[in-house]
């Protein structure tokens, strides 16, 4: 097993080295016998990782392999046309 997986038995008596390793900026898998995981990490890394929904739904597909309304939409707001819908009180810049 490598250092930054645990069973959960061995995480609970090293919890102090797993939390360090974590705090380091090192992601610690623990499994349960049962074959379920957690991982540890740090808040700074957790933070710094989580997506928002502004990337997520700039990023990701919605139709699986073939593109629906929404992805060819999504594509268009990615693009670097002007957006469809303005949001209040901007005005946009002359793109020359």
């Amino acid at each position: 097993m490598t250092d930054d997986v645990w069973q959960a038995a061995e995480a609970r008596q090293r919890f102090s080295e797993l939390v360090d390793a974590a705090v380091e900026g090192h992601p610690q898998f623990v499994r349960r016998r049962d074959g379920r995981e957690v991982v540890v990490v740090s808040r700074e890394y957790f933070e710094h990782t989580k997506p928002n929904l502004k990337s997520y739904l700039l990023s990701s597909g919605y139709a699986g392999e073939e593109d629906d309304a929404f992805d060819i939409a999504m594509r268009g707001v990615r693009s670097d046309c002007a957006p469809l819908l303005q949001p209040r009180n901007v005005e946009l810049k002359d793109k020359d």
